[in-house]
């Protein structure tokens, strides 16, 4: 709770103290101004100090619980405060008529005589209600200052201990048969590798089974024979932060497992001796060293002991930590990855040998709200063994009360060790990483999140605040990357650069973080399993409803001027009747209410401080309205039936990322003041817009008029229509991408363009042409994605100096376009779809900077293109989704040195599949293979894309994932699994359309 409100009061204060500059004009309130600002200062310092002395293992008190809830309470009436004033002062008043006459004129100016006096009549008022807050903080500083700081406790074993959860080994462990083999595998020679030490990395969520897996790899009579020199550490436990120990103990350890006369002699503070007698005896020995829960500042400090001797010596770690496996085994080590449990497996665990239908059918939304972490699951099975015979309807209630038992000191003991996994990785966070958690709690179990939508929201949130050195967009995607890197957000799908595109929180980790939330008043959700008290409602943040569970009646009785957010799934019902009631709303998300109608967005003009808009169902037309949104920054329209939009919303002054398929209103588009007034707010740099994904045009009006205007876009998508005969549409199609692309020669862009003609007659794409640069500018696009009817590269692509990422989609890829490829010799990714490819050859040196190399090719009749050694030298992902695909197709991978990953369609037959392990296995580098499943598409950032869908199957792979700092490429969704399989594909789903990346 402290974090939450810590962080809430840092960012709000922050824009409440830039709100009350204009107020410092007045001599009245100056002094006012200083002394919220210092006292904000204090309280915020002395909830930090709360924080760190739970992190450190201390109890908190009930009083300190209450404090924590009064100040959330306090924030929440601070950031009323700020948006009123900030609407008041900066908002301009709306005014009627498109005239341009005298009259018209009048009105303008009475109308805005009438808002400064209202900005100054409101100043008393304002004045009064900072005032109060000054009190109410004042207050508040007293009794922070009050409240005492408990002594630590005589254990570090309770709930908000930080300290990494004890060590627990499972008996008989379910489902790792095959990932003990796979580690084992790796601890063995590769053919052709020259003896050298090896680092493997176990990494994924806690309470895993990482610990469990290590140790029955340590234990196995293999490892036993193979390594007569071996030492097993558990490096959690000598954490700095919770004992005071770090490095000098844990190498102290492995020498009195290795050494233990020399141990004996010498003290763990002693670091010097022991580093030097540790290598000393290690220097020719094969040796197998297991360290438990490994740090990245612990393994900073040892890994220099442990040196190359020669020997093949193995170094086997476990983390939770991504970025910490991956630079442990830089190099030539492994990263492994673990998977959760398949369905068959859970069951196991959860319900031991109890089976029938009734329980079957009652266990399933348990079990997946466990989501395969054999920890919850191992807690579920010792809960239902103390309640008796597990049964159907035993289920059903601990799936409803699941998120009271993972809360601190009102659980149930059977889930204490799982208690402290989860509030371990929370704590493990910053302030404001603990608050971004919390809000995804308004998103649905086992849904599927976009990175760029969940930061989007977050942003017009307001839960990151910019600093000297980082962008509030910065500082949201740094958040994002901690989330992930701690494996709390689990990445489902990534980009063409290897970064996440889509995530889910962990299903346990969800469960703990709704439940967090609810019970702080931060979300109230409306849902089957969790009711929702009108004490939550009223002082809620942000409202979740899940299939229009809310009556009429519910809807009128409570207050809801504290909500931020309105999120709705499934049926909206009576529920729709909250947005009107959201005074303060700053997010709506309606995308995935199935009930919208048009008439529902009628007012929505009036919601003043909306940020993000998101909307679905049958809505066909954007209301008239939509110019009062003065602080919209996102409007996504791709769910709708929408084809046109008034040029009111392109002239929104803080519009970022306007995303739909449609057109400008022929209305607006014939009405020739609009149409100057918007050319006007554009030419003037007053337009903040810069995602335009995207627009349908075949002529020159519409949206190609306004794009030549548009100087902030870094993001295009255009759809290209038939074009009529006689018509100069190619001319301005090309000024438009030419003044889009058009940057001053110093300048790094980050733009984006995305060209479709897939419904023009001739090739379009390949008739646009540039014109030369002038020396002090250049044509820069960092992506660019091309469909339609190819017959060769088009003329402009070469002269696109910062081009990286290239996606193109052809019913046919002539030899002469793919040779011409070859001379983009920066290309990071690249991506060929085809019905049918020409037969081409990579030689030497081609591609150069190539990381990603994707083809999609339907009917393969000839062999993939030829690549010569010394081509692709920096290859690391190659994907061939080809279901005709037969055998290696001529192409060798063990030249490409640098490989990590490949990927064939699953519908390729089973001899294929054989050759294609064994050409991975015979690789130096091992890389993994996948199995790519077609027929599930990923949304992008345009329409007409289904979602990515939860998947399951029947076969598990827990896949070795090698060393690769930056990531593996692939839009793709992993399936959830189970362990019979021996296997040791991965089976992904990818997107493969040109429009899905």
């Amino acid at each position: 709770m402290e974090s939450a409100a810590s962080a809430f009061l840092r960012s709000v204060m922050g824009k409440l103290f830039q709100v009350l500059e204009e107020y410092n004009k007045q001599k009245g309130l100056r002094q006012d101004t200083l002394s919220i600002q210092q006292d904000v200062r204090m309280i915020a310092a002395a909830m930090d100090d709360r924080l760190h002395a739970l992190r450190r293992g201390e109890q908190r008190t009930a009083v300190a619980r209450i404090y924590s809830e009064e100040m959330l309470g306090l924030v929440h009436d601070a950031q009323d405060c700020i948006d009123r004033i900030v609407h008041r002062l900066t908002c301009r008043p709306r005014v009627g008529g498109g005239g341009g006459g005298g009259g018209a004129a009048l009105i303008r100016r009475v109308a805005a005589v009438a808002h400064e006096l209202r900005k100054v009549q409101s100043r008393s008022g304002f004045a009064d209600e900072i005032r109060q807050l000054k009190a109410r903080l004042k207050l508040a500083h007293e009794r922070v200052l009050g409240i005492p700081i408990p002594p630590a406790a005589a254990s570090c074993c309770h709930e908000f201990a930080a300290a990494a959860p004890s060590c627990r080994f499972a008996r008989n462990p379910v489902g790792i048969g095959r990932p003990v083999e796979d580690l084992l595998s790796m601890l063995d020679e590769v053919e052709g590798e020259k003896e050298q030490l090896r680092v493997i990395s176990v990494v994924g969520f806690g309470g895993l089974g990482k610990t469990t897996l290590a140790r029955a790899v340590y234990e196995d009579p293999h490892a036993v024979e193979k390594f007569h020199c071996r030492a097993w550490v558990a490096a959690g436990r000598w954490s700095p932060e919770v004992t005071g120990h770090g490095v000098g103990e844990i190498l102290r350890d492995v020498l009195q497992q290795v050494r233990p006369k020399d141990a004996m002699d010498v003290v763990a503070d002693n670091g010097q001796r022991i580093e030097a007698l540790l290598k000393e005896y290690l220097k020719d020995k094969r040796y197998l060293i297991v360290i438990d829960d490994m740090g990245m500042e612990q393994w900073s400090t040892i890994n220099s002991i442990f040196e190359n001797n020669g020997k093949s010596s193995r170094i086997l770690l476990t983390t939770t930590i991504q970025s910490t496996a991956n630079i442990c085994s830089h190099g030539n080590g492994y990263v492994y990855q673990m998977n959760t449990l398949g369905e068959e497996d859970s069951k196991k665990i959860a319900l031991q040998e109890v089976r029938s239908p009734e329980l079957e059918q009652g266990s399933m939304p348990l079990l997946q709200k466990c989501g395969g972490l054999p920890l919850a699951l191992v807690s579920v099975s010792d809960f239902l063994k103390c309640s008796g015979e597990p049964t159907g309807e035993r289920c059903t209630e601990l799936c409803r009360n699941l998120g009271s038992h993972l809360r601190e000191k009102h659980g149930h003991d059977n889930f204490a060790e799982l208690r402290k996994v989860l509030m371990h990785n929370y704590d493990s966070l910053s302030v404001y990483a603990m608050t971004c958690l919390l809000y995804l709690g308004v998103f649905p179990n086992n849904r599927p999140l976009k990175r760029k939508v969940v930061i989007r929201r977050w942003l017009a949130e307001g839960y990151a605040r910019s600093d000297s050195l980082r962008s509030e967009e910065d500082i949201a995607d740094e958040t994002f990357k901690a989330l992930v890197d701690r494996n709390i957000i689990q990445s489902i799908g990534t980009r063409n650069n290897a970064q996440v595109k889509t995530c889910m929180t962990h299903g346990i980790m969800h469960e703990f973080v709704l439940h967090k939330s609810v019970s702080q008043g931060f979300i109230a959700t409306s849902s089957r399993d969790h009711p929702r008290p009108h004490a939550y409602v009223n002082n809620a943040c942000h409202l979740s409803i899940h299939g229009g569970n809310v009556t009429d009646s519910e809807a009128s009785d409570e207050d809801l001027s504290r909500v931020r957010s309105l999120t709705v799934f499934g049926k909206a019902g009576d529920a729709i009747s909250y947005v009107r009631k959201c005074k303060l709303l700053r997010v709506l998300d309606l995308e995935e209410c199935s009930d919208l109608e048009d008439s529902h967005l009628k007012h929505i003009g009036k919601l003043w401080h909306l940020k993000y808009l998101s909307v679905g169902g049958s809505i066909a037309k954007l209301p008239s309205s939509i110019d009062g949104l003065h602080c919209l920054e996102t409007l996504d329209l791709r769910r709708t039936k929408i084809k046109t939009v008034p040029i009111e919303a392109i002239m929104l002054y803080h519009l970022a990322h306007l995303f739909g398929k449609f057109t400008v209103d022929k209305e607006d588009l014939n009405n020739a003041n609009k149409m100057s007034k918007a050319t006007k707010f554009l030419s003037g740099n007053k337009s903040n817009l810069k995602t335009l994904a995207g627009f349908v045009t075949n002529e020159r009006q519409g949206f190609l008029q306004l794009m030549v205007h548009m100087r902030n876009l870094r993001k295009v998508k255009i759809w290209c229509g038939p074009v009529a005969n006689g018509s100069n549409y190619t001319n301005d199609l090309s000024k438009a991408i030419q003044e889009f692309t058009k940057v001053p020669m110093d300048n790094v862009g980050a733009r984006s363009l995305s060209l479709d003609s897939e419904e023009c007659s001739e090739d379009l794409l390949s008739s646009l042409a540039f014109e030369p640069c002038s020396e002090d500018s250049k044509y820069d696009v960092r992506s660019l994605k091309l469909r339609g009817k190819l017959l060769q590269l088009p003329p402009f692509v070469p002269l696109l100096s910062g081009l990286t990422e290239l996606c193109i989609s052809s019913a046919t890829l002539t030899r002469d376009l793919l040779s011409s490829l070859i001379n983009l010799r920066n290309l990071l990714y690249l991506k060929l779809i085809a019905n049918e490819l020409e037969r081409f050859e990579m030689k030497s040196g081609a591609f150069p900077s190539l990381r990603r190399l994707c083809f999609v090719v339907q009917s393969l009749t000839s062999a993939l293109p030829a690549i010569e050694q010394g081509a692709l030298p920096n290859l690391v992902s190659l994907q061939l989704l080809c279901p005709s695909l037969v055998g290696l197709s001529g192409i060798q991978i063990r030249h490409l040195r640098h490989l990590k990953e490949v990927m064939v369609d699953s519908g390729v037959p089973d001899q294929t599949r054989q050759d294609w392990e064994q050409a991975t296995k015979n690789h130096p580098n091992r890389p993994r293979l996948m199995l790519h499943k077609s027929g599930v598409r990923v949304e992008s950032e345009g329409p007409g894309n289904e979602e990515v869908s939860a998947v399951r199957d029947k076969r598990k792979i827990c896949v070795v994932q090698p060393s690769l700092d930056d990531g593996l490429d692939s839009s793709l969704k992993k399936m959830r699994l189970s362990s019979e399989s021996s296997s040791r594909l991965q089976v992904i789903v990818q997107s493969t359309s040109s429009s899905g990346h």
